[in-house]
């Protein structure tokens, strides 16, 4: 099974293409990572070289893997960061494209624009999210800020926050950070929804005095990598905060500043498996 993964990718660290890569890899499937920018770190430090891949050569990109087969043998794809509104209408005009043959084909759809209130990409990219994204996405996995932003209105809470998405055409979505508009939840949220159901999976925090960067990323992939129509995502989201929880505290226990991905990998992805049995972890799943 093959995965196409459109994101960031950086030399040192764990963000974008650098997680998702490494993640599905080690969930069994083969990855086609293809590079939105590459950087030398992510922008949580100091300084960071690197530069964005053009639109252009993006669509090279696609048409040699089509010409190599890959394209027709996907089993999902998923995106994340996008450098610019220009890379984005080309990824998306590429993946419609690539929808009219495989109707069935899932996108998972990570919608990367900023976090805790601030915007930190351009606002042309927020109107393509808005306006090309729904038509594609099978899933999106944004923040509560980037959610709220793609509502387009500042929504009462998670029902309306729903509600809103739904309306605007995105029929599914997995939603981190849901216990800024929970206030009852203790640890912390993430909020699901689709046709059948909505529910908020809380699960246990883990304190950081600065949180490792890439765990948007790393729940995108595994959202990715779980992908399956027909089964329970409440269930898959458990799964998911599970693998998180175990990832974080192994994360703060080896006091690295970057996510532990490979020395945790035998924790998480036996928490993927556990989800029901690992008691603390998470604690309560409730219809939303």
């Amino acid at each position: 099974m093959t995965i196409l993964t459109i994101s960031s990718q950086v030399l040192f660290g764990h963000v974008g293409n650098s997680v998702a890569d490494f993640a599905l890899r080690r969930l069994g499937f083969e990855v086609v990572a293809v590079p939105t920018v590459i950087l030398s770190n992510h922008k949580g430090y100091p300084d960071a070289v690197g530069e964005a891949t053009p639109p252009a050569l993006l669509r090279d990109h696609f048409e040699a893997l089509g010409r190599r087969g890959v394209l027709d043998r996907l089993s999902a794809v998923q995106t994340g960061f996008f450098a610019s509104p220009a890379q984005a209408k080309t990824v998306f005009d590429l993946l419609g494209a690539l929808r009219s043959s495989k109707p069935d084909l899932p996108i998972i759809i990570d919608p990367v624009m900023g976090d805790k209130g601030r915007l930190y990409v351009e606002a042309g990219l927020v109107e393509l999210f808005q306006n090309a994204a729904p038509g594609l996405a099978s899933l999106i996995t944004p923040n509560t800020f980037e959610a709220e932003t793609l509502a387009g209105r500042p929504v009462s809470g998670l029902e309306d926050l729903r509600s809103q998405l739904q309306a605007i055409g995105f029929s599914a979505g997995l939603v981190t950070s849901a216990e800024a508009m929970a206030p009852d939840v203790s640890g912390r949220g993430v909020f699901c929804f689709d046709a059948a159901e909505t529910t908020l999976v809380e699960h246990r925090g883990v304190a950081f005095e600065r949180e490792p960067n890439g765990v948007g990323d790393f729940i995108a992939a595994l959202s990715t990598g779980l992908y399956a129509p027909g089964q329970g995502l409440p269930q898959r989201t458990a799964r998911i905060c599970a693998a998180l929880v175990r990832l974080l505290e192994r994360t703060q226990a080896l006091g690295l500043g970057e996510l532990a991905l490979e020395q945790a990998q035998a924790d998480w992805t036996a928490a993927l498996d556990q989800a029901d049995l690992a008691p603390g972890t998470i604690t309560r799943v409730t219809k939303a």
